[in-house]
């Protein structure tokens, strides 16, 4: 029986981030770079907050909010013309940076200062646009693949899920539920014995290092099951970079990959998470990658959209835990000393 996402504990809140929570300082991916262009404009919902894409005519990027200071009405409901953003109810027109530059019932007259819209941070990077509704002095999560391996990254995504960001990051980091959940891909019983690693922080990113999980098929060329060497990273709170450590028995360094996943927060229940997948051998097939990638993440939907509570438990005593979740409660510590609040027990 699936879970019913649209079903919430009457409990839980949730609505926009608090203006002094750090996660209003970090970035977030809403569109495609590929998909947005000229004249385009994009709504979109971030940490609970209406807001706009915009691309100008001459392809400059800027990100608005998707409210009229004069009456609240949607202005993504308006025009764009590459250069003006016009809302709807009451003709009020908008310049790319915010600047409210008419107001058709009295021209003429100096339009005060509270009638300007703040700009957001925006810019592009992996293929992605990222969003910031705070000061931009935070950076998107490290992700070197992405270079390193040009042309090789697929983007999979946005998919909805009705779960807190913290809660999907998590589940990404947690190796001890691949025999079940992902029985048959990436593990099967009875390999479910869990094999000690480090955790440690290099270069500002909580890392999980030498993880060693049993998989059926630990690599194309492989005809039985075998170990696979993977490490985790975390420098984005709500994003984690997994890497799978090639070896010689899988064709050396064209046997690895990199994944990025990021959940961005639409509100503090629902996310919409996008998954980026490089792959280090240039003749391997993106697409199938891609596939299979897409179907690894719909068996864990169920799963994390079920977890209650839906904001993840930073107190170490209002859940149990077992040595294998020893990156987890790393990740939840990281949480607490980065002062993070929404879609934890420290926003409830």
């Amino acid at each position: 029986m699936g879970h019913d996402a649209n079903v919430l504990e009457p409990e839980f809140g949730g609505g926009t981030a608090a203006p002094d929570d750090p996660i209003r300082n970090e970035w977030f991916p809403v569109a495609r770079c590929a998909d947005v262009g000229p004249g385009d404009a994009i709504p979109f919902r971030l940490l609970g907050e209406r807001c706009v894409l915009l691309c100008s005519a001459e392809h400059t990027l800027t990100a608005l909010p998707d409210t009229c200071t004069h009456r609240g009405a949607r202005l993504s409901l308006g025009t764009f013309d590459g250069s003006r953003l016009t809302c709807p109810y009451h003709g009020w027109r908008f310049g790319t940076d915010g600047t409210c530059e008419e107001r058709p019932a009295h021209p003429g007259v100096a339009i005060p200062a509270g009638c300007h819209l703040p700009a957001f941070a925006v810019q592009e990077r992996y293929g992605l646009v990222w969003v910031c509704l705070g000061d931009g002095t935070r950076q998107p999560p490290q992700y070197d693949a992405y270079a390193d391996y040009p042309g090789r990254t697929g983007i999979i995504g946005p998919k909805k899920l009705s779960a807190t960001g913290p809660r999907v990051v998590e589940n990404f980091l947690d190796v001890a539920h691949l025999p079940f959940v992902h029985a048959g891909y990436l593990g099967r019983e009875p390999h479910t014995e869990y094999r000690e690693h480090d955790v440690v922080e290099i270069d500002g990113e909580l890392r999980a290092v030498d993880v060693v999980v049993w998989q059926p098929t630990p690599s194309p060329r492989a005809t039985e099951g075998g170990d696979v060497h993977y490490e985790y990273g975390v420098s984005h709170p709500y994003a984690a970079r997994l890497s799978k450590i090639p070896s010689e028995a899988d064709g050396g360094v064209l046997g690895g990959f990199s994944l990025l996943l990021v959940a961005t927060p639409e509100t503090e229940a629902r996310c919409r998470v996008w998954i980026l997948s490089t792959v280090f051998d240039p003749d391997a097939d993106l697409a199938s990658y891609d596939a299979f990638n897409e179907l690894i993440f719909s068996q864990d939907i169920d799963m994390v959209e079920s977890q209650h509570p839906k904001r993840l438990p930073l107190d170490i005593r209002s859940e149990m835990h077992q040595k294998a979740d020893k990156m987890s409660l790393a990740y939840r510590r990281w949480l607490v000393e980065r002062g993070i609040r929404y879609g934890t027990s420290r926003n409830g």
